[in-house]
C-alpha cells in the first residue's frame, strides 16, 4: 500500500537528497533546515511536513509566540504554527512547530506537493521570525 512517507522518501531520492527513518516518520535536510515528515500509522495518506523546533518559548516570550503562532495560522494556507511541548530527560520546555498538511489521493502529485510545502513552511518560518524580533 502506498503511503506519504513512500511517495516523499522515493521523491527525495529522485532528488538525490538524503532522507532518514526514525518512529516519527522520515527526516531531510534542505538549505540547513531540518524537516520531518510526520507518519500516521492511522492515515497512511495523510501529509504532514514539519520545521519542528524553529523557536524555544519561554515564560518570557510565550505570549508573544502565541500571537506570532496565530498570525501566522491566520495569513498562511495549510501551514499552521503550533507550541509543541517536549520532555527531553530532565529537560521541558516548548518549541513552536511549522506543519504543512494536506490529505493525499491517488491524483496527488508529490513532484508539486512537496517543493510547495517545503517554500510555503520557511516562508511561513521566516515571517514567524519577524514578528518575534519586533520591538512591541
Amino acid at each position: 500500500m502506498t503511503n506519504a512517507k513512500t511517495l516523499v522518501s522515493s521523491y527525495l531520492k529522485a532528488k538525490g537528497m538524503e532522507a532518514s527513518k526514525n518512529d516519527l516518520g522520515l527526516n531531510f535536510t534542505y538549505e540547513g533546515w531540518n524537516f520531518l515528515l510526520w507518519h500516521d500509522k492511522t492515515d497512511p495518506l495523510f501529509f504532514r511536513l514539519t520545521l519542528p523546533g524553529i523557536f524555544d518559548v519561554t515564560d518570557d516570550n510565550f505570549a508573544k509566540a502565541i500571537m506570532a503562532c496565530n498570525n501566522v495560522n491566520w495569513n498562511y494556507k495549510v501551514v499552521k504554527a503550533v507550541l509543541y511541548d517536549y520532555e527531553d530527560g530532565k529537560e521541558k520546555g516548548a518549541s513552536v512547530w511549522m506543519c504543512y498538511e494536506q490529505l493525499l489521493d491517488a491524483m496527488s502529485n508529490v513532484d508539486e506537493i512537496v517543493p510547495r510545502a517545503v517554500q510555503s513552511l520557511l516562508s511561513a518560518c521566516d515571517a514567524f521570525m519577524k514578528e518575534m524580533t519586533e520591538d512591541l
